[in-house]
Parts: structure tokens; C-alpha cells; sequence
């Protein structure tokens, strides 16, 4: 497989700063996304890889199926797709791993639902909880990542019921950017993204109530390097 460079933009400079340390990142993989096809999952797990010294991969849960029904899916349909979108994540990316060199690579991609037996990652996901009910910027941020997803399953405007069936979608990534650190016992860590994390957004442009990321979380977005670009 041909290499392929990332170009990481860092969302703030603490940010930046504990990307410069390359000690632990989380790639974060989303289903139902043209963008992360087996030949990118490689590549970018891979890069992640040779510039961190520890690399787990994320790809969703069964949380996944809330967002196919909330805008139409049937409930078993859901379900089944749900299943091949991770297993067309996770299956590149251990491949990956385990071409980097990774041991027992396939325990270094993990699923929301399979997170639920870490405590820390527990704990932090009732925080979340909670701050989603009295705090209305992240409560905004959270509905405002549901309503995206449904929207871009349906092709159509979500309403406020669609929204409640599926926000626990960001609610269960939310432990993953405030504190990926004490999840995955690290002594710091970047979450690495294709795009700008609106919720990370949220959490760094001020005090959300009962819930700050954490000093050692960073936040980047990672871009593949086109062939004669920068």
C-alpha cells in the first residue's frame, strides 16, 4: 500500500502542544461516510501509527442504529448496517495496526458499547449526561451534531423528536474529548478527526457546567497530503 502523509491542524494551541508530544492519539472513524474508505482507514491509521507511540482506534456503537431509525431505518435494517459499517472500520484498521507493528492490534480498536466496561469511560459518559441536560451550549452542540447525521441519512430536516432519538450519539463520544487520557491510561492525548469537532468546539470555546476536557486533551484535524500538494 502507498503511504500517504497527513497534513494535523490543531484546534487550539494547548492543543498543539500536546500533539507535539505524539505520546497517545485516538483516530476517530465515522460510519455511513464516503470519506473513510478501506484504502483512507489504512492510510491514516497507519501514518497515526508511525507519529504516536500508542494509536487506539474508535468506531461506533450500537448508538450508530439510533441515528438510521430516527430517520426512517427500519430497526433491524438498522442494526445490520450498523454492523458492516464497523466491521468495514475496524477491519482496515487492524490491519493497519498490525502492519505498523502493533501487538494484539484488533484490542486497540474499541466500540462505544465495548468502552462501557471501563469505568473512567463510564463515569465520564453519566457526566455527559449530565451537563447535556443544564448546559445549553453543550445541550446545542449535541443536538446540533444529531440533527447533521439524521440529515445526512434522510436528506431531509430532522424534527425535535428525530433529535431526541438520536443524540446519545454525541453523548457517547463526549468522554472520548474530554478526557481520553484517564480512559485509555495515558499521560496525554490528541483525538484525531477529518474534520473540525464541533463538539470539542463547544467544550474549548467556554466553561461548559460540570464539563471541561481535560489539560492533556487534544483536539486535531487530520488531512491526507495530495500528491505534489502541502
Amino acid at each position: 500500500m502507498v503511504t500517504v502523509d497527513f497534513l494535523i491542524r490543531p484546534q487550539s494551541d494547548n492543543c498543539r502542544r500536546i500533539a507535539d508530544a505524539s505520546d497517545h492519539c485516538v483516530v476517530g472513524l465515522s460510519p455511513f461516510n464516503g470519506y473513510y474508505t478501506p484504502c483512507r482507514v489504512e492510510a491514516l491509521v497507519q501514518w497515526a501509527a508511525g507519529h504516536f507511540t500508542r494509536v487506539d482506534v474508535l468506531v461506533p456503537g450500537f448508538e450508530a442504529a439510533h441515528t438510521l431509525t430516527a430517520a426512517g431505518v427500519r430497526p433491524l435494517e438498522a442494526v445490520g448496517r450498523v454492523r458492516r459499517a464497523v466491521n468495514q472500520l475496524r477491519n482496515p484498521a487492524v490491519l493497519a495496526l498490525s502492519r505498523a507493528g502493533v501487538s494484539t492490534p484488533e484490542r486497540r480498536v474499541h466500540t462505544w458499547t465495548q468502552l462501557m466496561s471501563r469505568p473512567e469511560y463510564v463515569a465520564l459518559r453519566e457526566r455527559a449526561r449530565a451537563a447535556y441536560r443544564v448546559d445549553p451550549a453543550l445541550r446545542a452542540a449535541c443536538r446540533a451534531v444529531a440533527r447533521g447525521a439524521v440529515r445526512s441519512i434522510a436528506d431531509t430536516e430532522p424534527g425535535e423528536e428525530q433529535i431526541d432519538a438520536c443524540v446519545t450519539y454525541p453523548i457517547a463520544e463526549l468522554p472520548l474529548i474530554v478526557d481520553s487520557p484517564s480512559i485509555f491510561d495515558v499521560a496525554s492525548s490528541v483525538f484525531v478527526y477529518h474534520r473540525r469537532i464541533e463538539l470539542a468546539a463547544a467544550l474549548l470555546a467556554g466553561p461548559a457546567t460540570g464539563l471541561r476536557s481535560a489539560a492533556q486533551q487534544g483536539f486535531v484535524v487530520a488531512e491526507p497530503v495530495l500528491p505534489g500538494g502541502s
